[in-house]
């Protein structure tokens, strides 16, 4: 019994041993069967899997933006100097006193839009005081001098009076008439008329204008030695703006020229014109030249004594690769330019710019001609391209 035991115990033991190495042995082809098929649907999804692309410019941002092409172009010379606005000195009336006396009146004010012949001032002048009693004292003289002439030439038709003496009386009335038409013509020059007050003297405004310089109130003394001016009026519809040129930059101004013109009151309005007088001698104190522009001022917001920047420019014989200047973008210290491609590939690019003139910038290195390049609202696309 002891024997058959023991024969038993080992047989049952490999038994086991084997169905479980069938077993095993059959799950492990079951998984490898398994990892194949897995295998193959791995490979074939991936082959089956389409990449998107990293950026598509929509409707929207294509809508915001736009495009320029690259271009060689002659480079522009751009010269920026200060000036002021001044009055246009051919439409510009300075009124100065042609008499002395006393200013009673005045009716024109400062910044005040007046007519031609609008009376500006009145004085009580000795001077016109005078004048009229010549005046009116010419004016007797040839009364009494046509009075005896007609006597005279009674006499003398009569046989009373010789030819000589009707001869002194009408060289009279000739003399009496010259000194009549002489007052009549300072009269017309003073603007002086008859009325009760024989001493007012009325200054009048010699063209339309505004009054953009007083120098007079009333009871201001006007002496006979008295140079300065009682008005000033401009009609403004035309200014000159007044530049400085240093010495070292006299070369690259002349006659003609291109410029544009800005103002601290009006920073967003751009002005046009051309230099249309450069001085023939510089500033003794200042050391630089002075150069003219002339500028229509049709609303008259030009103003005199106002302060401008003026920018000349002028073409080169120098070529280079051109873009407009709101396509660069500046960040980390470098200069970037997006080159569209197409709505699925712009590129963010580094260039080095040169120089800029009159809205346009010119390109060293990292473009070539013919690209096209987004020129409005670049930013809207770099930042979404560089996240």
């Amino acid at each position: 019994m002891w024997l058959f035991a023991f024969s038993r115990r080992p047989l049952f033991s490999i038994n086991c041993l084997a169905g479980r190495w069938l077993a095993v042995g059959r799950l492990s082809a079951v998984l490898a069967i398994l990892n194949l098929g897995l295998s193959g649907c791995h490979e074939a999804s991936q082959e089956v899997v389409v990449k998107e692309p990293s950026f598509v410019l929509t409707d929207s941002l294509l809508n915001r933006i736009q495009l320029d092409t690259v271009r060689r172009a002659p480079v522009r010379d751009e010269l920026k100097l200060t000036g002021k606005i001044a009055y246009d000195e051919e439409h510009v009336n300075k009124v100065f006193p042609l008499v002395s006396g006393i200013v009673t009146k005045v009716n024109a004010g400062l910044g005040q839009y007046v007519q031609a012949g609008q009376v500006l001032a009145e004085l009580e002048s000795s001077d016109i005081a005078g004048f009229r009693n010549e005046s009116a004292a010419a004016n007797a003289t040839l009364a009494t001098a046509e009075r005896a002439l007609a006597s005279t030439k009674e006499l003398y038709q009569g046989g009373l009076a010789s030819e000589r003496e009707y001869e002194e009386a009408k060289q009279e009335v000739l003399k009496a008439r010259a000194e009549v038409q002489r007052n009549r013509a300072v009269g017309s020059i003073y603007g002086t008329r008859g009325g009760s007050n024989a001493a007012r003297y009325q200054v009048k405004a010699p063209e339309a204008g505004f009054v953009v310089e007083k120098a007079v109130n009333p009871r201001t003394l006007i002496r006979p030695d008295n140079d300065q001016t009682m008005f000033t009026i401009s009609d403004l519809k035309s200014v000159w703006v007044t530049a400085s040129v240093f010495e070292d930059d006299i070369a690259r101004v002349q006659p003609g020229q291109a410029a544009t013109i800005t103002t601290l009151a009006f920073p967003g309005k751009v002005y046009q014109g051309k230099i249309d007088n450069t001085y023939s001698a510089l500033d003794p104190e200042s050391k630089v030249m002075r150069v003219r522009i002339r500028l229509a001022n049709p609303e008259n917001r030009l103003k005199p004594e106002m302060f401008a920047n003026v920018t000349v420019t002028s073409l080169t014989d120098s070529v280079m690769l051109s873009v407009p200047s709101s396509a660069l973008v500046f960040e980390r210290s470098r200069n970037f330019i997006l080159v569209f491609h197409d709505r699925n590939n712009i590129e963010t690019r580094p260039v080095t710019p040169g120089t800029s003139a009159n809205g346009v910038t010119y390109i060293r290195t990292g473009l070539k001609p013919g690209e096209r390049v987004v020129s409005n609202n670049p930013l809207l696309l770099y930042h979404a391209l560089n996240k």
